[in-house]
């Protein structure tokens, strides 16, 4: 029986120890805890500006050897092809025997006031590496305004006239075409779309139209309006030479018509139409 006794306050001695020695345990690991808590903020932060920093290099050296591999944006694809509308819009003259005209010329222009305007939907497709191509279709209205307000264009047997009516006091005179165009550039890109590009390709046209539009004051002083269709014997079909160059969204074109402006079997000035402008 004593025995027994003994064996039993051992036992709650030994269940006293271990109640005491869990309190312990958890109170320790309690202030453990909430030190450690402030050791792992202070870690993660210090990590997370770490990984912050790797990340922005590791972004700009993807970026710079994307870039030397032509890999580009939206613009200038890294395969296949980009659809978009563009806009043209630019300014319209003609050579005649590869020169501007004389300036006391009845052919001479006012370079202000002909304009040039199109909406293509333009299509940019990567063959290989920096080279692309620029291709689509579009519609065109080009007009040619006289310097000299008195001078009209008139078709006649076979020709092209351009006569001045001294009797009136021109205000406006002008020829206007529009064309059904296609376009082929082939572009090399220096990078991406915000660095140089330079294209040089053809385009070719179809004549959907054209007309004279003038407007002056008679002998009598009244203001008369004067607008007329015909064909004017102007080139049915057109094509010519492109040229293209651009920086960033800022590109700017040249045109120049290899084929004349009048057709080749009627008696008329030998005319080449050439446009400077932007596309937007």
């Amino acid at each position: 029986m004593l025995v027994t006794l003994m064996i039993n306050m051992a036992n709650a001695q030994q269940a006293e120890f271990s109640l005491a020695a869990k309190y312990d345990s958890e109170k320790l690991n309690e202030e453990s805890t909430s030190f450690d808590t402030e050791i792992f903020k202070e870690e993660f932060k210090d990590s997370y500006e770490d990984d912050v920093r790797v990340s922005y290099r590791y972004a700009e050296r993807r970026r710079y050897r994307r870039g030397n591999r032509w890999d580009v944006d939206k613009y200038y694809p890294r395969r296949g092809t980009e659809n978009f509308v563009n806009f043209y819009i630019g300014l319209s003259n003609y050579l005649e025997d590869e020169e501007l005209p004389n300036s006391n010329s009845i052919l001479n222009l006012n370079p202000i006031t002909s304009f040039y305007g199109a909406i293509n939907l333009d299509n940019i497709t990567r063959i290989l590496g920096p080279i692309y191509l620029d291709w689509g279709a579009g519609l065109s209205i080009q007009d040619f305004s006289f310097e000299n307000t008195r001078v009209s264009v008139v078709p006649g047997d076979n020709e092209v006239l351009f006569v001045e009516d001294n009797t009136i006091s021109g205000r406006k005179s002008r020829l206007t075409m529009s064309h059904l165009n296609v376009h082929f550039i082939p572009t090399l890109s220096f990078g991406s779309y915000n660095d140089f590009r330079v294209g040089l390709g053809v385009y070719a046209g179809y004549r959907i139209g054209a007309h004279t539009k003038r407007k002056f004051d008679d002998a009598n002083g009244d203001t008369e309006r004067l607008r007329v269709r015909d064909d004017f014997f102007l080139s049915p079909f057109r094509y010519g030479l492109r040229g293209t160059v651009g920086w960033n969204s800022f590109d700017l074109f040249l045109n120049y018509d290899v084929t004349e402006l009048f057709d080749e079997d009627v008696t008329a000035p030998r005319l080449n139409p050439i446009t400077f402008g932007v596309i937007l």
